[in-house]
């Protein structure tokens, strides 16, 4: 059986004692009071996993990319043919 939503949010407050059923779960979603959850939950709308980066956890870890100005033209290169190749094509 699959464990509770909980056990992966960033809002959740769990204390587990020695046996299995020594196990409190706390939501501090809500306005940052600890409200009790009794029971295992599956599907949650405040849900935040703590195991993702949040927006401003990437944007910490995220390179600088400069804008530069190049003198390359972009698009397709065009062959330079030699003098014998474009008599060649000629005949």
């Amino acid at each position: 059986m699959p464990g509770s939503r909980c056990d992966t949010c960033r809002h959740a407050h769990i204390i587990v004692g020695f046996r299995e059923s020594e196990t409190m779960i706390f939501c501090n979603y809500a306005y940052d009071q600890l409200l009790a959850v009794p029971f295992k939950v599956r599907d949650c709308s405040n849900y935040a996993d703590k195991n993702r980066p949040t927006w401003k956890q990437m944007e910490d870890l995220a390179l600088p990319i400069r804008e530069t100005t190049t003198s390359k033209t972009t698009g397709f290169r065009i062959p330079i043919l030699l003098p014998e190749e474009a008599l060649a094509e000629d005949e």
